[in-house]
């Protein structure tokens, strides 16, 4: 499962991807005011019930809008964070979180974070709705990554909507696992779209394929994340 973590400057990204896995890749650079940023993209890995979710991580420099489009094709979600603690760069995100919209299919969830709530001042998390025009139906949550405040809950709540997305295709291809011609057919895919198909699903690690016997198990982890 792929779920794409971006945000404006210096909002929190690469600090939320490591709050799950402390050995995530990250590829930044030194400016001349010797902070380190993002030039190219995060990329953290964690597991839910056995389930490999995978967490790519933006720039957040409005000049690398290139490598955001590049990062953000085949995401089956995305983390949204705002920073609460710094009004000014909402202009930036609302142009960031635009591009992306615009990027994803339109059923693709999105989840906000209102971060740095551990910080005096910050704005609460309707506060950041409202400011930022948000529909009353998205869901933001208050978060810190300095403390690791509801950092958990927001990742389980996308995974959770990630999978209820999926979930009537899941439970086609549990009928199916030794009858991937009968799936074929039940999808209405030739041979070449059911082959890119499963094999999209075993990038994405809903699936582990037996390309000998011609066949798939549905990961276990699919079946347990609700």
């Amino acid at each position: 499962m792929k779920i794409v973590v971006s945000g404006p400057l210096q909002c929190g990204k690469s600090s939320f991807i490591r709050h799950f896995d402390d050995k995530s890749l990250n590829v930044e650079a030194k400016a001349r005011d010797n902070r380190y940023y993002t030039v190219g993209m995060d990329l953290g890995n964690v597991k839910l019930n056995g389930f490999d979710v995978f967490l790519f991580g933006t720039p957040g420099l409005l000049r690398f809008n290139v490598m955001r489009d590049v990062v953000v094709r085949g995401t089956d979600g995305i983390i949204f964070i705002f920073d609460a603690a710094n009004p000014e760069k909402d202009e930036d995100a609302i142009i960031i979180l635009n591009a992306l919209r615009k990027a994803v299919p339109s059923e693709t969830p999105i989840v906000y974070l209102a971060n740095k709530q551990d910080i005096g001042g910050a704005r609460h998390p309707e506060v950041v709705r409202s400011q930022n025009y948000l529909a009353e139906e998205s869901v933001i949550f208050p978060t810190s990554t300095r403390t690791g405040e509801n950092l958990e809950e927001a990742l389980k709540f996308i995974v959770n909507q990630i999978y209820d997305n999926y979930s009537s295709l899941i439970e086609i291809l549990k009928g199916y696992e030794d009858d991937i011609e009968g799936l074929s057919e039940k999808l209405d895919k030739d041979p070449i779209e059911m082959r890119d198909f499963l094999n999209n699903l075993e990038i994405k690690r809903f699936i582990e394929l037996d390309r000998m016997k011609r066949s798939y198990k549905v990961k276990e982890g699919m079946k347990l994340l609700i």
